[in-house]
């Protein structure tokens, strides 16, 4: 009788610390599930040109950073009268894009410029289309406005056009602007600039500054004062967000103590066996 008691006890016992030590995972996701990571970064683009003013002839660069998903590209408008250029030039992997343009038998006048970043759903939405130079609503297949032919528009009038079709409702694309002049001809000498090719204003540091790099010295290296805070100690906020553990529950009281119900009640003495 004493041993079958004593196996009534000891089997009593194990349960009940089994049923202590066991896990019980708490709200949020289990351990062997990664939590999702956070939203996609905000778009953004910015644009230059390499200089503000040239004589026809002479090269000229449109360069930028875009940031976000950008795997279609950005598109870059130049245009001026009746002359239109559109193309989709591709960004580099630390998000700096540039395409440089011949300006041989351009006429003098200003070119205004317009950088289109596919924005959040990564869709170029505003495109042209046809000989015209037809700006066209991809979604709809609707044209806006043509560049070129009957009833188009140039110079400020398009760029007027053009801001006001990247900004109708439903369109996503985000984009910013700038302008550069040809005056003269190519026997004029240039005027002075003070603008770089994208890439090659480095500083003593090896920071590129168009790329909105600048020397930390809490830090001994060259950062986005937007990316990475400048400050000793600081530091980037993860992408993701670790998956919280599984957490151990205690308990209930009742159940431990019918646990321990069970253990006295076997081996009680005076029970019949």
């Amino acid at each position: 009788m004493k041993k079958i008691t004593f196996w009534y006890v000891l089997v009593a016992t194990l349960v009940v610390a089994a049923l202590l030590v066991s896990p019980v995972s708490g709200e949020g996701y289990p351990a062997t599930t990664a939590a999702p990571s956070e939203t996609q970064e905000k778009p953004y683009v910015s644009a230059m040109v390499s200089a503000a003013s040239i004589t026809a002839g002479q090269p000229i660069t449109v360069s930028g950073t875009a940031k976000g998903t950008v795997t279609s590209g950005v598109q870059i408008w130049v245009f001026a009268g009746n002359y239109v250029n559109v193309s989709t030039v591709s960004v580099n992997p630390d998000g700096m894009f540039f395409k440089t343009y011949n300006t041989t038998g351009l006429p003098a006048a200003t070119y205004y410029v317009f950088v289109q970043h596919p924005g959040a759903d990564n869709n170029l939405e505003l495109m042209t289309k046809g000989y015209s130079g037809q700006v066209t609503n991809m979604d709809t297949g609707a044209v806006i406005f043509n560049f070129t032919g009957m009833g188009s528009v140039h110079d400020r009038a398009a760029v007027i056009a053009l801001t006001n079709a990247l900004n109708e409702v439903g369109i996503n694309d985000i984009y910013t602007k700038t302008q550069f002049d040809i005056t003269g001809s190519e026997t004029t000498p240039p005027p002075p600039s003070s603008a770089v090719m994208p890439g090659s204003d480095r500083d003593s540091h090896g920071c590129i500054g168009s790329a909105g790099y600048a020397w930390c010295e809490a830090k001994q290296k060259c950062l986005r004062e937007w990316e990475e805070p400048c400050t000793a100690g600081s530091s980037v906020i993860p992408t993701t967000t670790p998956a919280p553990a599984a957490t151990k529950s205690p308990l209930p009281a009742v159940v431990a103590a019918a646990g321990i119900v069970i253990a006295w009640y076997a081996a009680a003495p005076g029970r019949k066996r």
